[in-house]
């Protein structure tokens, strides 16, 4: 036994010999050797522990590749779920009366790199990759791959230069932020009614200047829906421009374009979705008869000369108090055939207000409404503003609005319990009514909805 030891366990007999007389000797003996026991624990954990150290390379700045301090420092596992119940109308796109699990999606986040150099000039200052796994959408099971980059911050170190290269949300207004990683997030159950979004691959750009007042995101992508799928030689071109001339200020503003989508064997199915609708093959994957002008015409030709888009975002929003969002856009698409071109409108206006405004112990609670549409205004051209109506309205929808309330509950920092209701108004085209025997064009929802997030 060290010397050190000896002089810790005759320090603790003279303490526990000092009430002698209240004490039995064997019970003192027996203390003396439990306290051995334990410094010769001690002792061989100390070791252990030297040991351990002197097998790391004492110049190196991180522990070595493959170690379980490395990977659990490096690789970060996150999620999120959401399940609750669901009822709509006859006409609504939720099961009538049941519980669902809604949506869930998990990532991973990897540090690859720090400082990587070449010579004195720094080539990035930190390179990284992430990976989503999208499970659950809107209540279907999905198993599918959702953003997968390699990311690269601080390109010749600068705030300025930034990289992401894979499949990643197309950066075009300001809804995409809150699909992904922004779902647990978001304040409403349901999606806003045509906002732009949808992942892609490709390269994405983006920036901002050191106290992020000025910035943009730029990409290049294949401009097609299905994953690793690119039909034309085509590609589809997006930029955002962004402001936040105060901190309670955000304004953008956001242009694509793409080529051609499809081929003469293969639909055309743009990347960009609004909503749940996007540019494809006009009257594809419905059986419900097209009525332009009245008159029901065939499917449209499988190539989509070219899309473009135009939006524009203000945000104000204010730490304690809310937000207020207002966006709308134009989103054209060029069919191979004059007859089925559209030009698509989208709008939203947005509040939240915090429930602590009224009383500062409210403040887990909010309540948000928003407005939301998408259309073409135009009673003689409409389109499928929604997939899932696919079967029932096909590509005979002029507008869509839908209207939420919702009162948010956050439990917890990763717990959020939310009542919505909505209500959608659907207006049809020309003739359609009469052709698909007068459907029901209003479409309510309930949803009681739990979110948890890790």
């Amino acid at each position: 036994m060290a010397p050190t030891s000896r002089i810790l366990l005759a320090c603790a007999a003279c303490c526990l010999a000092t009430p002698a007389g209240a004490e039995d000797q064997d019970a003192l003996l027996r203390r003396i050797d439990a306290l051995e026991l334990r410094v010769q624990e001690l002792e061989a954990e100390r070791a252990g522990s030297t040991r351990a150290r002197d097998d790391v390379d004492p110049d190196a700045a991180d522990p070595p590749a493959g170690s379980a301090t490395d990977w659990t420092r490096r690789v970060r596992l996150s999620g999120s779920a959401n399940a609750g119940y669901y009822n709509g109308s006859r006409a609504s796109v939720v099961p009538d009366g049941s519980f669902d699990v809604s949506d869930a999606r998990f990532f991973v986040d990897a540090e690859l790199a720090n400082d990587v150099r070449w010579g004195e000039t720094v080539l990035f200052r930190n390179a990284g990759a992430s990976f989503e796994w999208d499970l659950v959408r809107l209540g279907e099971l999905q198993n599918d791959v959702g953003e997968l980059y390699g990311e690269f911050q601080g390109i010749a170190d600068s705030s300025w230069l930034n990289a992401q290269v894979g499949r990643f949300q197309i950066p075009v207004g300001e809804a995409y932020l809150r699909y992904s990683r922004g779902y647990f997030d978001q304040p409403f159950v349901t999606n806003p009614v045509g906002a732009p979004w949808w992942w892609d691959e490709g390269v994405k750009l983006y920036g901002s200047d050191a106290d992020d007042r000025l910035g943009y995101v730029a990409s290049v992508t294949d401009g097609e829906t299905p994953f690793d799928q690119d039909e034309s030689s085509d590609e589809q071109l997006t930029l955002k421009l962004f402001a936040n001339p105060t901190p309670w200020l955000h304004v953008s503003v956001s242009g694509l374009r793409s080529g051609q989508i499809g081929s003469a064997d293969e639909s055309a199915s743009g990347a960009l979705w609004l909503g749940e609708a996007w540019a494809q093959t006009f009257g594809e994957w419905s059986s419900v008869p097209n009525l332009v002008g009245g008159n029901v015409v065939p499917d449209g030709p499988n190539e989509i000369q070219d899309t473009t888009l135009f939006g524009a975002d203000v945000i104000l929003r204010q730490p304690g108090w809310g937000h207020l969002w207002l966006g709308s856009g134009t989103y054209r698409i060029d069919s191979a055939g004059s007859l089925y071109d559209r030009e698509l409108r989208y709008w939203i206006a947005e509040l939240l207000l915090e429930a602590s405004l009224l009383l500062p112990e409210l403040d887990p609670f909010y309540l948000a409404l928003r407005a939301a549409g998408l259309g073409s205004e135009d009673g003689d051209a409409g389109y499928l503003l929604d997939s899932r109506y696919r079967d029932d309205l096909g590509y005979n929808m002029q507008d869509l609005t839908a209207y939420s309330a919702v009162l948010g509950w956050k439990l917890t920092r990763n717990l959020r319990l939310r009542l919505e209701y909505t209500h959608s108004v659907i207006d049809l085209v020309r003739g359609a009514s009469a052709a698909l025997g007068d459907p029901e064009d209003r479409a309510d929802q309930l949803a009681l909805e739990l979110g948890v997030h890790f």
